[in-house]
């Protein structure tokens, strides 16, 4: 009996209309923003349906070149790295690219540990996810391995490259809000051991010392303990209380919702609360939460593009490059910010 034929490259490209390198690129993971989408998936739906498949092992071969990425996510519990990491490995499946993720350790020795297996040549390149434990001696290390990788969200004075929300306009939006309501005493909630947040921070401050004195903003520490607890609600017992605070991350803002509830407080009656992220569930927290929405596909997409990207360059011009991407978020207004309320009110 004669073997069927076998189908190869050539194949796939010429019923997709398309170029044998562009059917390469895609299926090995190797497309950029020059490959469109649709483009993309037409690639991969017609290699599915002849029956087509990569393999791995000999392109590996002979490109020294997998296709396969890694991820190390500072953590996999909470509300918003979780989300971002689906949306991560979302995306890569869209490119048909493989992409492995792990939980960081909880020291950076150990994380250095774990990019030993990163480092292997079954791995292009690394997408760090947040703030790392000693996450620039880790870039440093992947740039004497010649290992390709990008940063993902970890701030403006974290390494590069980078991608990263737009902060600045985030927390423009924010303030722009709440002042446009009549708001003229904001404070920030911040998590000292949140360093994500502290960016954040500093544009708050930049942006009340730009209003000129017609906003007082104050900064608020609430960690998880009752003296920061008790701080709080001196500050709002007192004449010179905040009438909106802004909350550095939405994970802190349902904290600070229950904690005001606890007082007998009604938001956004007594006190606006805002938050950052945009997570999933915050359209149906009571009261939906105003936030700022952080663009996650769009993140996740650049952070993807540009990590090819820099593995397809030569390893001098890579770690010259150090680019930059930013990314614009969006403001979501819902129930929890009002107009300042000149009602008095007792604490529980």
């Amino acid at each position: 009996m004669k073997a069927p034929k076998r189908i190869g490259i050539l194949d796939v490209a010429r019923l997709a209309g398309v170029s044998a390198t562009t059917v390469s690129r895609v299926l090995n993971g190797q497309a950029d923003s020059r490959i469109s989408l649709e483009t993309q998936e037409r690639v991969r739906a017609t290699a599915s349906s002849v029956g087509y498949v990569v393999n791995r092992l000999a392109t590996s071969l002979r490109t020294h070149r997998t296709g396969v990425f890694g991820a190390i996510v500072n953590s996999l519990s909470g509300h918003y790295q979780p989300h971002l990491t689906s949306r991560l490995q979302a995306a890569a499946q869209r490119r048909g690219v493989e992409l492995l993720v792990a939980q960081a350790k909880a020291e950076a020795g150990e994380i250095a540990g774990q990019l030993r297996l990163f480092q292997q040549d079954f791995f292009d390149g690394v997408i760090m996810v947040s703030d790392l434990p000693g996450q620039q001696a880790l870039c440093d290390h992947l740039d004497l391995m010649g290992k390709a990788h990008v940063t993902l969200g970890a701030g403006l004075t974290g390494p590069l490259p980078a991608v990263l929300t737009d902060d600045r306009l985030g927390m423009k939006l924010l303030f722009d809000h709440l002042a446009g309501l009549g708001h003229r005493s904001i404070s920030f909630v911040y998590r000292i051991s949140r360093s994500a947040l502290r960016d954040r921070l500093s544009i708050f401050e930049e942006m009340v010392a730009a209003s000129a004195g017609s906003i007082v903003g104050d900064v608020i520490f609430f960690e998880k303990g009752e003296r920061d607890g008790k701080l709080l609600a001196d500050l709002l017992a007192s004449p010179q209380r905040p009438t909106a605070l802004i909350c550095g991350s939405d994970g802190l803002a349902i904290e600070v919702v229950a904690f005001l509830r606890d007082l007998g407080l009604h938001i956004p009656a007594d006190i606006s609360v805002v938050g950052y992220d945009n997570v999933p569930d915050t359209a149906y927290w009571s009261p939906p939460l105003t936030t700022v929405a952080q663009p996650t596909d769009a993140l996740c997409e650049a952070s993807l593009d540009l990590l090819v990207e820099l593995s397809n360059l030569p390893l001098d011009v890579r770690v010259a490059k150090r680019p930059m991407r930013f990314v614009p978020p969006e403001l979501v207004i819902r129930a929890s910010s009002s107009s300042p309320s000149l009602r008095p009110f007792s604490l529980a």
